[in-house]
């Protein structure tokens, strides 16, 4: 049996929302939340694009009323229908609405996780290349011709992702060379369990910050205990310390991807300049 309402949530404008909970209603805004007990909604009334939830009142006195506007005007109507069809019979006098609706600050939508945040990032920065690749295509297509415009839709993404890649790397040299200096030092200990790292092995290792927290950090080595540094102030920052010849050799291979990749925007940023100067006019590729 499907435990959801067949009565429709309501989506208006300014992000409120109106729908049906248990015994009442929940209005909820971006600051607050209402709720109303349905003994205390003397009916519903679809206005077109508005619904209009009017609260129960003592003789003589104006109905309360809380307004959502902006929402869809079939699903209003199916709403104040459903809505109506279940409110309590009224019993002797009337009773004051307002009294029984409360109203608190809405609830603070929970934080999203390290990993939740690293895929929101990679798909806004796809988003964005893709993006890209296909406005610079199409202005050299207009601009000169197809045969030179479809190659940018492969070589702006790789441009992009090796260029990413470079200055990713740079943070971890960067790391590499500071914390060892800077930062704190202590021993971690390699996780002897089947936990996955993000290379889907179990190279992780915990060590012990100076507030208590037991903390978690992936490494190649292969040794049971490893030395790591972690930054004072964002203590899940850390970096495997390393020899002066890895770091060395670990920056330089950064560097040339890097440079790769500027090298690659460089050519892209040339074409389209080109294109728009009319420099590539009548251009045509022939294979062979």
């Amino acid at each position: 049996m499907s435990l959801t309402s067949p009565i429709p949530v309501l989506c208006g404008s300014g992000g409120a929302v109106l729908q049906s909970e248990g015994d009442g209603l929940v209005l909820s805004r971006s600051d607050m939340e209402t709720r109303i007990p349905l003994r205390a909604v003397r009916r519903i009334r679809a206005e077109g694009r508005a619904v209009a939830v009017e609260l129960t009142a003592q003789a003589g006195a104006a109905p309360a009323v809380h307004r959502v506007a902006g929402v869809s005007e079939a699903a209003a109507s199916v709403f104040a229908d459903a809505v109506n069809a279940i409110l309590p019979e009224s019993a002797g006098e009337a009773v004051d609405g307002s009294a029984l609706v409360t109203v608190r600050a809405a609830p603070e939508p929970a934080p999203l996780s390290r990993q939740e945040r690293k895929t929101r990032e990679f798909r806004i920065w796809l988003a964005a290349v893709v993006l890209l690749a296909v406005v610079l295509a199409v202005v050299v297509w207009i601009t000169a011709s197809a045969s030179l415009a479809l190659p940018l839709l492969v070589v702006v993404p790789f441009g992009a992702a090796v260029t990413t890649g470079g200055i990713m790397g740079l943070r971890i040299v960067r790391n590499e060379w500071y914390l060892p200096r800077k930062g704190v030092t202590v021993e971690a200990a390699r996780r002897h369990d089947t936990t996955p790292d993000q290379f889907g092995g179990t190279g992780n290792y915990t060590y012990t910050d100076l507030h208590g927290h037991r903390r978690v950090m992936f490494s190649q080595s292969r040794a049971d205990v490893i030395r790591v540094a972690y930054h004072p102030e964002k203590p899940g920052t850390a970096v495997a310390c390393q020899s002066l010849l890895r770091r060395t050799g670990w920056a330089v291979v950064v560097a040339c991807i890097l440079l790769l990749g500027l090298a690659v925007d460089t050519v892209v940023m040339g074409v389209v300049i080109g294109s728009l100067q009319g420099r590539y006019d009548g251009y045509t590729y022939t294979a062979g």
